[in-house]
């Protein structure tokens, strides 16, 4: 994946959160304060606008500055960061290997900055198994990073606004791990092989 090919991607996220906002927001109702589908739309749209032509390093910093200063809630810092950080690793032309690198930072940055770990029903269930997923299959596909995101449906939240649901946060998908498949499905979807 070129920085063009990137761009793309990243710019054709617009239109899946356009898309899927009502379903994001339908799942934090369930277990959040109902914001992350009106959140993601915002965040996804300033970057169609404001994200131009650069290195693939420089578009992947311009998503990450533009995420952390338009979406509010713990997402636009998380996602923000880690976008940043993967820059720090792309390479000019994004193969499996490297996006398999990116990925591992974007792990550990959403570890470290969301102080969470797996199986606390967040974005880091999808996000910590995605490079394990790449490795082993070869591809990012919807239907195995959804696979990722369904298994957050029985946890129980201990992190975040759902946490305060407790036993009550069983059952529905979380929405950050929701968000997370469609992010890590488009950079996937530029290096298929």
């Amino acid at each position: 994946m070129n920085a063009e090919k990137l761009l793309e991607q990243m710019h054709g996220l617009k239109s899946v959160f356009d898309e899927k906002e009502g379903g994001l927001t339908g799942l934090d109702r369930e277990i959040g304060d109902g914001d992350h589908g009106v959140n993601m739309k915002r965040g996804f749209s300033a970057v169609n606008e404001k994200v131009g032509s650069g290195s693939t390093q420089e578009i992947l910093k311009q998503t990450g500055m533009t995420l952390m200063s338009s979406i509010g809630g713990a997402s636009g810092p998380l996602y923000g960061f880690s976008f940043v950080k993967m820059s720090e690793v792309a390479k000019e032309e994004i193969n499996g290997d490297n996006l398999i690198e990116m990925l591992e930072v974007f792990d550990r940055t959403v570890a470290e900055k969301g102080k969470v770990e797996g199986g606390e029903k967040t974005m880091y269930d999808v996000i910590s198994k995605s490079a394990d997923l790449l490795r082993d299959k070869g591809s990012l596909s919807l239907e195995d990073l959804q696979q990722l995101a369904e298994e957050t449906k029985d946890m129980i939240a201990t992190k975040g606004r759902a946490a305060y649901f407790k036993e009550k946060s069983k059952g529905t998908i979380d929405p950050g791990a929701q968000s997370a498949v469609y992010i890590i499905h488009a950079l996937g979807a530029g290096v298929e092989k």
